[in-house]
């Protein structure tokens, strides 16, 4: 071993940290920087859409009375035709929206040839690709009521390839952003508290073990040092040292008990860990490897056997015997 540090162990738990301000500050300021964009971005006009996802507009000179509908879990969709002065489109239209549209409805089911066409009326939403469902009633539909000779290969030229959604807008999106950018921004925090959380039990290992760090970090060097990689942990002549998830410094004339945990799941070994119990009543999960993981077992193996040899005092394996022991040992000390 050269050149290992305890310092140098701490520092490889800061990663985490660094991880949760990315996500924080991503959450904070991500959702602002994006819901800005979409506030001050100008609505485009179907027409020239041509893809998803994007703020549309039409300005509506006609409109017909619902020729399709979809139910889904929030809400019943209808369907309807529009038409510009250039194209005719699929709208997805709330009631809210339709209800604007009612003069230009009325006048396109109007008998009265000299009836003055009433203003078009711009409409707002999001750009969607038209369902095949969809598609497929509006074929019919077409075929039916107007006589005309409409299939997949030529619906793009009568009908728009993208339809408007009205009942999405950017106040919806904005809303939407801020939900998911603030619910990134409680992970990010989360896992901050839990970096924070780290470092303290590690920093409070350090200060147990503050007048021995110089003996601690020569034995971690020493040529006799045994470093699991795989298990983030040191074995030394006289120490446990694991960083897995925090730093744990564990003095072996310390541990008191030691055995092997397995959590199961439906009959099968989830994963194990090497319990460790301390002098204070402490108790430390060392080595844990997942049950299927066979590349490890022999590693995993090897550390428990070897801790079994270097505390000769603790007792070994689990059994109620050993449990009763312990609490009988802790209470002894917690009553002095």
């Amino acid at each position: 071993m050269n050149n290992v540090s305890i310092q140098k162990l701490i520092k490889l738990q800061k990663n985490l940290m660094i991880i949760g301000i990315i996500i924080v500050i991503f959450g904070l300021f991500g959702g602002g920087i994006i819901n800005y964009i979409i506030a001050t971005k100008k609505y485009t006009n179907l027409s020239e859409v041509t893809k998803s996802g994007v703020s549309s507009t039409v300005d509506v000179e006609l409109v017909t009375d619902y020729f399709a509908t979809l139910t889904t879990n929030f809400a019943k969709e209808k369907y309807y035709f529009i038409t510009d002065a250039d194209y005719t489109y699929i709208a997805k239209l709330d009631d809210e929206t339709f209800a604007r549209l009612k003069e230009n409805y009325d006048y396109n089911y109007s008998l009265n040839s000299e009836e003055i066409p009433p203003e078009s009326v711009s409409i707002f939403g999001v750009s969607e690709e038209i369902p095949l469902d969809i598609q497929n009633f509006a074929i019919s539909y077409f075929q039916k009521s107007e006589g005309i000779d409409l299939n997949a290969d030529n619906f793009s030229d009568v009908i728009y390839p993208y339809l408007i959604n009205s009942n999405i807008t950017k106040t919806d999106m904005i809303i939407n952003n801020a939900v998911i950018f603030g619910i990134v921004t409680v992970i990010g925090t989360i896992l901050l508290m839990i970096c924070v959380n780290v470092q303290n039990k590690g920093q409070k290992s350090i200060n147990n073990y503050s007048n021995s760090l110089a003996e601690i970090e020569n034995e971690l060097n020493a040529k006799n040092s045994i470093y699991y990689k795989s298990l983030k942990t040191y074995l030394t002549d006289n120490y446990l040292i694991n960083y897995r998830l925090s730093l744990k410094i564990i003095a072996l004339d310390d541990i008191v008990w030691l055995y092997q945990f397995e959590r199961h799941q439906s009959g099968l070994v989830v994963n194990r860990n090497i319990v460790v119990i301390t002098k204070n009543g402490q108790k430390n999960f060392i080595g844990k490897v997942n049950g299927w993981n066979k590349r490890k077992e022999g590693i995993y193996n090897d550390l428990y056997h070897r801790l079994l040899e270097k505390t000769p005092n603790a007792l070994h394996g689990y059994s109620k015997n050993n449990k009763d022991e312990i609490q009988q040992l802790l209470c002894r000390k917690e009553s002095k």
